[in-house]
């Protein structure tokens, strides 16, 4: 009995010193037609936050929906309440498609960061909802100004604030593998949000211009990397960089695609990563299709990066499987992260066209 008290003891002080990596931040593409996919399927018994993807940002602070869509979509989403009342449910607003011009003009007006942290709460009440996620790619650039980069923080400390002073509330940040020290001031950020979710893929693929294969989210380098991409391009390097930077481990959530990219290869014969191709498709292919492709397709391990990917005579494709996603779980874990995130949970076989119902939430599920 004192061995399981002493053992209970030590297991509860490393959790209080380092964090436990205990989130599942799963993002929610709210465009998704749902004939393919809705939203109660969501599966929030392991998904521990749900994040909204994506509102808009308009320049007076409020918020509009994607397309000219109404708010129906949104409440279904707080209706996931019902299904258990201890998930956290998020709005992000932002997303690549939108330029810095928003958010820039917004973080530097003091009554317009009041606006958007009143807006905040306000979905909060109306819709049940926990908090948010801001996902600005990213501050003094697309548009952006230099000054972006301390406005971020005032901006966020405002919305922390207003939280704060209504009953509390959640509030996160999407921010891009590398910290750029022109784009974020990591030592306030890290002080101010309650986690980061690291944006951990999208590093080759992403880009018509690609001229060689490379995987979408590698956790360690290639031996046929190039030096940049060996210190930055890869999930390991990446959360060196965050930590180096001086963010807090327990606060960094290590990002997961649910899906792949598409290459052209330009020989059949050569099909390993870092082969020559002709290109990428910027658009991105979804698990549940990738796992579909049997005939004329070839699966194979990269052993130096712990990923898939699979190829064809003409096509080859980086993605993720049950296994690297299970790799990956227990690297967040032997570093002491807060969690991992996903993008994004449309794009798990959730109707088990491969074998498995939702197999990469599982293996997530069953190694967290």
């Amino acid at each position: 009995m004192r061995l399981i008290e002493t053992v209970f003891l030590l297991s509860f002080t490393f959790n209080c010193i380092f964090g436990a990596t205990d989130k599942v931040v799963c993002y929610y593409e709210s465009w998704t037609d749902e004939s393919q996919f809705k939203v109660d399927e969501i599966d929030v018994d392991i998904c521990t936050h749900v994040n909204f993807a994506f509102l808009r940002l308009n320049d007076d602070g409020t918020f509009r929906f994607d397309g000219g869509a109404d708010d129906s979509g949104l409440v279904k989403f707080g209706a996931l309440k019902s299904k258990n009342p201890n998930v956290k449910l998020l709005i992000t607003v932002g997303g690549w498609t939108e330029d810095s011009a928003a958010f820039s003009h917004v973080a530097s007006d003091d009554h317009k960061k009041l606006k958007l942290a009143t807006t905040v709460v306000n979905y909060m009440r109306k819709y049940g909802l926990d908090g948010v996620d801001l996902d600005w790619e990213y501050p003094g650039k697309h548009g952006g100004k230099p000054e972006d980069k301390e406005n971020y923080v005032g901006l966020l400390q405002v919305i922390r604030n207003t939280l704060d002073e209504n009953g509390g509330g959640v509030l996160t940040i999407a921010v891009s593998s590398v910290p750029d020290p022109s784009v974020y001031n990591v030592n306030s950020l890290s002080k101010i949000v309650d986690f980061i979710n690291v944006m951990t893929f999208d590093f080759h693929g992403s880009t018509a211009s690609d001229n060689k294969t490379g995987a979408n989210s590698p956790l360690y380098a290639s031996s046929s990397d190039s030096e940049w991409e060996k210190n930055y391009a890869n999930c390991d390097a990446s959360l060196n960089n965050w930590l180096n930077s001086g963010a807090n481990p327990s606060k960094l959530i290590l990002g997961l695609g649910f899906y792949g990219h598409v290459f052209q290869l330009v020989d059949p014969r050569q099909h390993s990563t870092g082969s020559p191709a002709n290109g990428a498709d910027p658009n991105y292919t979804s698990y549940y299709k990738i796992c579909n492709l049997t005939d004329g397709w070839t699966a194979a391990w990269d052993d130096e990066q712990q990923v898939p990917y699979i190829y064809s005579e003409k096509e080859w494709i980086s993605y993720d499987n049950p296994k690297s996603i299970a790799v990956k779980v227990q690297y967040a874990k032997s570093r002491n992260l807060g969690g991992v995130m996903l993008y994004a949970v449309n794009d798990d076989d959730k109707s088990a066209i491969c074998g498995e119902k939702n197999p990469l939430l599982s293996a997530i599920k069953a190694n967290l």
